[in-house]
């Protein structure tokens, strides 16, 4: 392990032209920092921007928020909601750059993201100055799960065609309605805006209405009633409707009266004081017995690509309310891993021949899946 000044550099993150970055440590403090080895410019300070520590001869040392973790290890997998707002929140602080006249092509590698917060890292370095709307557009493209249907594609590829600004991408109106309306406006015609075209839209095609659910007929069938019984005739005699039967048997009871003898009182002191001790007993023992916990845990579940593959999982940061033990090997991938609370769990993944990669994991979520490349 490298060492820098107070700091050690646990490992590399990226090599960017003469610039090596690290992730470090303050052996002060314990605190985690990244390191700029070779850094050359002017440092800038401002929201959104990790903040400087240290410069040195050899570079820049800049804080590294706790929990926080570089953006590249969501290459090819991060979710498209929160790689929207990541998009956006970067839009944003490029404009703020280029305002005060900082030209500035940020890179997953040095970008660190906790949620859905997000830092840049570098920004001021002359090794990093180049054109952030095909940066941003680029950085989209490797982070995306799914390209094709993320709902800022074809927005960027607008922006990375210099048809539109990084503005566009956190106003309210999409740059394809932008697009869209520029064109109608070159025909002649003025394309309506989305408010104005969707209530023409629901005017055009009206609801159908709901079929007339069919009406069950219910069948009556006539049933024949029975034929009302003919008046006795006067002057003859009743038949009997059923033969009566009388039953004859032997009685169980003996003909003379059983006299028992009585029970001495003592027995039945003795019994009612058993029955008494054995009822005591058996609330005692209801009481007594071991409740079952109840699992409140999430179960996660860890794949790998390619399924072959394995992939150790450490616990390193827990979020609060955990009684989990940061430094434990929760399980090796593929398989499922439960943790007690919902929230923010930052993990290490360890593949044998490859550099540990750590992961802010969010806690209930989909199934994370290891892409080993």
């Amino acid at each position: 392990m490298e060492v820098l000044g107070p700091y050690w550099l646990r490992r590399i993150l990226a090599r960017i032209g003469p610039i090596s970055v690290y992730e470090g440590q303050d052996t002060r403090t314990g605190m985690p920092v990244m390191v700029l080895k070779g850094a050359e410019g002017k440092p800038v300070t401002m929201e959104g921007v990790l903040p400087l520590l240290e410069s040195l001869p050899e570079g820049w040392v800049l804080e590294w928020p706790l929990g926080a973790v570089p953006l590249s290890q969501y290459l090819g997998m991060a979710d498209p909601d929160r790689l929207e707002g990541w998009v956006k929140e970067l839009a944003r602080i490029l404009v703020v750059l280029r305002e005060r006249g900082v030209e500035f092509a940020p890179l997953p590698e040095i970008c660190l993201v906790k949620g859905r917060r997000l830092w840049l890292a570098g920004v001021g370095l002359e090794a990093l100055k180049g054109s952030p709307e095909k940066a941003l557009a680029s950085l989209a493209k490797a982070l995306a799960a799914d390209w094709q249907v993320f709902a800022l594609r074809e927005a960027l590829e607008v922006l990375e065609g210099g048809e539109a600004r990084l503005e566009d991408l956190f106003r309210k109106a999409p740059l394809v309605a932008a697009a869209d309306a520029s064109e109608g406006s070159r025909g002649g015609e003025p394309s309506p805006s989305p408010e104005e075209a969707q209530p023409s839209q629901e005017a055009s095609h009206p609801e159908p209405a709901p079929p007339h659910s069919p009406v069950k007929r219910l069948l009556v069938e006539p049933v024949e009633e029975p034929p009302e019984p003919s008046p006795p005739s006067p002057g003859g005699e009743r038949t009997p409707s059923r033969p009566r039967v009388i039953r004859i048997e032997e009685r169980d009871e003996p003909p003379f009266p059983v006299v028992e003898p009585p029970r001495p009182r003592g027995s039945r002191r003795a019994l009612l004081l058993l029955l008494l001790l054995l009822g005591l007993l058996g609330l005692l023992g209801l009481f007594l017995r071991p409740r079952p916990a109840l699992a409140q845990g999430y179960l996660m579940e860890f794949r790998t690509d390619p399924p072959t593959e394995q992939a150790e999982v450490v616990l390193l940061e827990v979020p609060p309310g955990s009684e989990m033990i940061p430094g434990q090997v929760l399980l090796t991938a593929p398989g499922r891993a439960e943790f007690d609370q919902q929230g923010i769990y930052r993990l290490r993944i360890r593949v044998p021949g490859r550099d540990p990669v750590d992961y802010l994991l969010e806690v209930p979520g989909p199934p994370l899946t290891i892409k080993v490349r």
